[in-house]
């Protein structure tokens, strides 16, 4: 077991250029794309764990924000217009615009290859499907979701964007729906407390928090098979982010109330590593194609963000600057291992 406390990084500086009218583009090594609400912008992880900081605003003024697992591509909605926006680490952003979407986004999830999106409008109870992101975003349709009135904790959505899943929340009661343009909600598992979703190689995995566990759902378009990739009784506390390693063969659960990250060998479903947190997560979300994942976004001038690193199995911490200028970014100092 290996405690992480006390952990102090270097803050890395490097050069920052306005490209437009509130918007700031950085220049660099980057880990990632930082969604900072309070601040209603969209933030590069500037340097490399252990050497690293949360940027200036690469995208001001956003109504909504969702970074894109390729750590380099965003959703974003501000004045009222949609889009997806691509190279934001460089000078000349591509901006995509969702032609015909609606503002009104509460939730969203990519696809593993950040080319289909599923936006959620709590207000309106509709799902719309998106694909081909990366060339010319087409909109596959809508899920009309008046049927299912618990509120939508959680989305996944497929890699051709033709069907998602939903994890609903109610008083009393949990579910996880197949969702498909034109169709009905279809039931698939009920939940004791709906939790994340992660698809991986046609299979679906969700998080329970209400039994501690982690399902694997195959063959969910046909006759759904659930089995436990993650059964409760492993150590299992909270689970409020999953994720896979590029094998597959390691699940990664992040513990809140526990505070820990869990690795679980899928083949024999015994905890392979434990790493204790002096933090609370809240997520885990890739930041890019290696080993990156976010454990909690931190607040602008008072936490800072907290990344994992799955394949040194290291936490850091990376300082998020409540000032504009990048020369106020913490001074150096040495990294404590």
């Amino acid at each position: 077991m290996i405690v992480l406390a006390g952990r102090v990084l270097l803050a890395l500086a490097v050069s920052v250029a306005l490209a437009a009218a509130q918007d700031t583009v950085l220049r660099g090594p980057l880990s990632g794309l930082l969604v900072d609400p309070a601040g209603r912008s969209l933030r590069a992880i500037v340097g490399m764990p252990g050497a690293a900081y949360a940027g200036d605003p690469s995208v001001s003024g956003v109504d909504f924000a969702s970074a894109a697992p390729n750590g380099e591509t965003a959703l974003v909605s501000r004045n009222g217009g949609v889009s997806i926006v691509h190279a934001l680490q460089t000078g000349t952003p591509a901006w995509l615009e969702l032609s015909g979407q609606t503002p009104g986004i509460s939730l969203a999830a990519w696809s593993g290859s950040a080319d289909s999106l599923a936006l959620l409008d709590s207000a309106a109870r509709r799902l719309d499907l998106w694909s081909n992101l990366s060339a010319e975003p087409a909109r596959l349709g809508s899920v009309d979701l008046t049927a299912i009135s618990d509120p939508v904790v959680s989305l996944a959505v497929l890699p051709d964007g033709l069907h998602a899943f939903a994890a609903v929340q109610g008083e009393t009661s949990a579910a996880l729906y197949l969702l498909t343009p034109g169709e009905t909600p279809r039931l698939l598992v009920p939940l004791a407390r709906a939790g994340a979703l992660l698809l991986s190689g046609g299979e679906l995995f969700a998080a329970d928090l209400g039994r501690n566990e982690v399902l694997r759902i195959a063959n969910w378009d046909r006759n759904p098979s659930v089995t436990a990739a993650a059964p409760s009784g492993l150590g299992l506390d909270g689970p409020v982010g999953i994720a896979l390693s590029a094998d597959r063969s390691l699940l990664y659960v992040a513990n809140a109330r526990s505070r820990q990250v869990l690795t679980v060998d899928l083949a024999s479903a015994s905890v392979r590593n434990t790493l204790d947190l002096d933090f609370i997560p809240t997520r885990l979300e890739r930041l890019g194609p290696g080993s990156l994942y976010l454990l909690d976004r931190g607040v602008a001038g008072a936490q800072p963000a907290q990344l994992l690193d799955t394949a040194a199995q290291r936490v850091w911490f990376v300082p998020v600057s409540r000032s504009s200028d990048p020369a106020a970014a913490p001074a150096p100092s040495p990294v404590q291992r």
